[in-house]
């Protein structure tokens, strides 16, 4: 197939500060069925419309002429063969602007090597350390070894994050969303990260709200106390990590 289906594009200003307002581009459908959702019309219920690659191509140009600083294309992974065609096809076309991978982390490396002088910037969100919970919570199997892969192969293409006049030109920020209840989780996760380098962005989200499904699970019924993300944001600290953000902070 010669589309993607997208749900909404336009700028977005609710990124990290140095990709904002980026270009965001959010497609429909994703490769996780995550109980706990923010978007799940999106994700789960494939809200959208049908869009060529030309026409994608065309709405790239259209947000770089908006004044987006990037742009950011999220949840991309089932689309990336069409959006590949599209990158190109911008470039061509004169497209300056960098190009954001906005990705849950699970994602086969040959997908992201595939990808290799089109990203100048990955932005993979590392949900789990624990694969029981990423069965059981999204789904899926295997996720702590693919997304580790992934995010080693993104690291290899991009490097460190780069800013230059307060923007993003090019590197790598680990996302990471702490789940009420789960702690060991976020340790698990932090600690590969600084097997991996020391020296990664990380931004620590702490936006979870229960929505979806989370209610058919108990420990996901309440936001994240403060106790909780000072626990993980403290380990953090803890093993060395400088540089980052922290997000949307909602503890009680």
């Amino acid at each position: 197939m010669n589309k993607v289906k997208i749900a909404w594009y336009g700028l977005h200003k609710g990124e990290e500060p140095p990709l904002s307002p980026a270009g965001g581009i959010f497609f429909s459908g994703c490769n996780l069925h995550c109980v706990f959702c923010q978007n799940y019309q999106i994700s789960q219920e494939n809200l959208g419309k049908l869009y060529s690659v030309e026409e994608l191509t065309k709405i790239m140009l259209e947000l770089e002429n908006q004044g987006a600083n990037n742009i950011d294309l999220v949840t991309p992974t089932i689309w990336h063969k069409q959006i590949k065609k599209a990158i190109l096809s911008a470039k061509e076309k004169g497209l300056k602007i960098p190009i954001v991978w906005n990705s849950n982390a699970y994602e086969d490396k040959e997908i992201i090597k595939s990808m290799d002088g089109l990203i100048d910037i990955y932005l993979p969100d590392f949900k789990y350390s624990d694969d029981e919970l990423a069965f059981k919570y999204s789904g899926i199997k295997n996720y702590f070894e693919t997304a580790t892969k992934a995010i080693e192969e993104m690291l290899r293409q991009v490097g460190h994050l780069q800013i230059i006049n307060n923007k993003a030109t090019r590197g790598i920020i680990i996302r990471h969303l702490v789940l009420p209840n789960n702690l060991e989780n976020s340790f698990g996760v932090l600690k590969k990260l600084f097997e991996i380098d020391l020296d990664i962005y990380i931004s620590l989200m702490n936006q979870y709200l229960p929505m979806y499904k989370a209610n058919n699970f108990p420990e996901l019924t309440k936001i994240v106390t403060k106790e909780e993300f000072e626990k993980v944001y403290n380990y953090l600290l803890d093993l060395g990590f400088e540089n980052g953000w922290l997000q949307g902070e909602k503890s009680q």
